[in-house]
């Protein structure tokens, strides 16, 4: 019994264990990539993606991060350093200036309620340099969130009458803050967590989508076919192992971000360029094969 196209087609797909390992061959072997963009199937790139993204945000945000602050880290911290501070309808009220950062360069907080102004000279240097991956600094007026150099702000008169809400105090001093932060710091870090792997889901999808395009206009340069799935396929199993190796270093060996994400998208479409390049010239006349049927040019009459 003859057996339909789709038929062959279904047994041509390689398995989950196969994209996987073709995910790590694909570094010296690039055309493992487009093999699994041709013949895996999207679900298994989807697991990968998501796997890829719970490890690697428990590495660099959930580990060092849960080190530092978690299971009372953070209040215990503050309880030894930071002497005694209001928190009020009208600001922050610290006396003097407190300066903290880990070892590992990682994060730097700064308290010194002396600043009434975001825009002032030393957040504009802390921001400018770029040393630290996070930095937080207390002024009289706000709380101030840098991270590889955007910056967020939560104002003072906003973060108290939230307090203010739940638990009705006409201001709040250090105990206060430091129950308010043993309550809370874990449930917070959690919640930062599945943020971080949720977002680096969706970044991944899109910045794979855009190295897919890049795949496209290979193969038209090359004048090859190639379906987009294919190639965005492809894109997510190269963007799934080389964005984590990147962001660990820039996490643990070398704080500049930036330039390694930079560095990443280059390394991903270099990639993308080799994997279809590669691909044709070891299966050669199947793209090519597929081109001229879909061209609408007719077999040679025999």
């Amino acid at each position: 019994m003859k057996r339909s196209e789709k038929e062959i087609k279904l047994d041509e797909k390689i398995g989950f264990g196969c994209s996987l390992k073709n995910m790590f061959v694909g570094v010296v072997k690039p055309e493992a990539y487009m093999k699994n963009g041709q013949s895996g199937k999207t679900w298994h790139a989807v697991m990968v993606v998501l796997g890829m993204s719970i490890m690697l945000y428990l590495f660099t945000f959930w580990l060092p991060y849960n080190k530092l602050f978690g299971n009372g880290r953070l209040a215990r911290t503050v309880d030894e350093a930071v002497k005694d501070f209001a928190l009020s309808n009208d600001g922050f009220y610290y006396e003097g200036r407190y300066q903290w950062s880990d070892d590992e360069n990682m994060t730097y907080i700064l308290v010194d309620t002396s600043i009434k102004d975001s825009s002032a000279k030393e957040i504009e240097s802390l921001r400018k340099e770029n040393v630290y991956t996070t930095v937080f600094v207390v002024t009289g007026a706000e709380i101030l969130s840098m991270e590889n150099g955007r910056m967020s702000t939560i104002k003072a008169k906003d973060l108290y009458e939230a307090l203010n809400e739940v638990y009705h105090a006409s201001s709040f001093g250090k105990q206060d803050i430091l129950d308010i932060i043993n309550k809370w710091d874990t449930p917070v870090l959690t919640a930062l967590y599945i943020g971080n792997v949720i977002g680096g889901i969706i970044k991944t999808f899109w910045v794979s989508f855009i190295v897919a395009i890049v795949g496209l206009i290979v193969s038209s340069a090359l004048k090859l076919k190639v379906s987009l799935g294919a190639v965005y396929r492809a894109a997510l199993y190269i963007r799934s192992l080389w964005y984590p190796i990147l962001l660990l270093i820039s996490t643990y060996v070398w704080p500049a971000k930036k330039t390694l994400m930079t560095l990443t998208f280059m390394i991903c479409a270099a990639y993308m360029f080799m994997a279809i390049y590669r691909y044709n010239a070891q299966n050669p006349g199947e793209l090519r094969g597929k081109a001229t049927m879909l061209s609408g040019s007719q077999p040679p009459n025999l």
